[in-house]
C-alpha cells in the first residue's frame, strides 16, 4: 500500500513494512508501485493495531475525541 502523504502521526504500518509513504509526486509513486510489484505478499505481517477485532469501534471513538480540538485548533470555529 502506499500512502501519498509527507507525514503520518500514525507510523506502525510504515514500521512493519506494510505501508509506502511516498509524496504526490509521479517518479516517487512510480518508485513505489515499482517496489509493491517486484515483492510478494506473503513478507508482510499485518499491524497489530489494525487487526484488533473492534477496530471500527476504536476508530469511531478516536475521531469523535479529536473532532472538537481540530475545530478549535485547525478550523478556529467553536465547539
Amino acid at each position: 500500500m502506499l500512502k501519498l502523504r509527507e507525514t503520518d502521526e500514525r507510523p506502525e504500518a510504515m514500521e512493519e513494512g506494510a505501508v509506502m509513504m511516498v509524496r504526490l509526486e509521479k517518479e516517487r509513486i512510480m518508485q513505489g508501485l515499482t517496489i509493491i510489484d517486484c515483492q510478494s505478499d506473503d513478507t508482510l505481517r499485518m499491524v497489530a493495531d489494525y487487526s484488533m477485532p473492534n477496530v471500527s469501534e476504536k476508530v469511531l471513538r478516536i475521531i469523535l475525541s479529536y473532532t472538537d480540538y481540530v475545530k478549535r485548533k485547525f478550523w478556529k470555529t467553536g465547539y
